[in-house]
């Protein structure tokens, strides 16, 4: 089992260390106790499924308090290790609803809040992953486009964007939609002045098979976006699952630059309608996975308030999908 280790510094004049301590959530547990003065802290070693529970109760313990501080760090391994017959005899005590198999919260939106800022280094790796794209497509190389989808830093902005409208944070949200914003405008202007400098042949097939929009795409985009906030939450590594959205997302992006620079208007269309797809399925699918996955704020009003921007992203995204598979059957079956 994954664990993690729970670092509590407890508010001044807080006593009472025993209460935090419970030993049905816990693998190990001891307190640090300083002798010049400094600050105690006490140490819960546990399952990470269960640390969700364990942060909410200490949030709910020290509500109105604001010099405490509670720190989370990854285990990679401890000795002696718990053998199968412990784990499984723990697990038995407990009731099916207290443990989760993912990552916290907390956990989540730190690592998800760390890739969805716009900055600098986001604009350069945008730039380098359309530049590498841009000459797999034209020289009909996978390897080539492959390769840009690893550069490609498309994963935070968009994973942020359904983290936040599961969670109601306006201030993640508006992030996300500026880093996915000045991202794919971005993008799509190198790809244009790309395409207006280079003769190209559209039909080459890494091209030519990003201007047409079929229901299997619609298929590959919810894919790409259950397994990204899926893999997410269980804390796989943001450079491998990011591959999985880039492979949806990059390249018909790119191909639509390229057409409207050479003046392709009708297979630039396509390409952008593939685009489009692809960042309704990946959004709405991550909206939903993060629902079913029982994420939501610690109070009742955030609740709320996450509940209802939820409804409202989700009915947005159906009836967007709704209309794209509609101009599918018409213009492309």
């Amino acid at each position: 089992m994954a664990l993690r280790l729970v670092k509590i510094l407890p508010p001044e004049g807080f006593e009472d260390f025993e209460s935090l301590i419970n030993e049905e959530d816990i693998v190990d547990s001891w307190i640090d106790k300083s002798e010049d003065g400094g600050k105690t802290s006490i140490n819960l070693l546990a399952d990470v499924g269960l640390t969700e529970k364990i942060l909410g109760e200490l949030e709910t313990k020290f509500s109105g308090k604001d010099d405490y501080r509670v720190i989370l760090l990854p285990i990679s391994a401890t000795l002696p290790s718990q053998s199968d017959e412990e784990e499984e005899e723990k697990s038995a005590d407990k009731e099916n609803d207290e443990k989760i198999h993912r990552i916290s919260r907390d956990e989540l939106y730190s690592e998800i809040n760390k890739i969805s800022d716009f900055s600098w280094v986001y604009l350069v790796l945008i730039a380098l992953s359309c530049v590498v794209a841009a000459n797999g497509l034209i020289r009909d190389s996978a390897a080539m486009v492959i390769g840009a989808m690893v550069i490609a830093p498309i994963l935070g902005p968009n994973v942020g964007l359904a983290l936040a409208t599961t969670l109601g944070d306006k201030s993640l949200l508006k992030r996300s939609f500026k880093s996915i914003f000045f991202g794919f405008t971005l993008g799509i202007s190198l790809s244009y002045l790309m395409g207006l400098l280079i003769d190209f042949n559209p039909e080459v097939s890494q091209i030519n098979s990003r201007t047409v929009v079929s229901y299997a795409d619609i298929a590959l985009g919810l894919a790409a976006g259950v397994a990204g906030c899926l893999s997410f939450t269980r804390g796989i590594s943001a450079a491998v699952i990011g591959v999985m959205v880039a492979v949806a997302l990059l390249p018909p992006m790119v191909a639509t630059g390229l057409l409207l620079g050479s003046g392709m208007y009708k297979l630039a269309y396509g390409a952008g309608l593939l685009t489009l797809t692809y960042i309704i399925c990946i959004n709405l699918a991550g909206v939903v996975t993060f629902l079913l996955q029982g994420i939501k704020p610690h109070s009742f009003v955030e609740q709320r308030e996450g509940e209802e921007l939820s409804r409202y992203a989700i009915f947005i995204w159906v009836a967007l999908l709704i209309g794209l598979s509609v101009i599918i059957y018409f213009e492309f079956l």
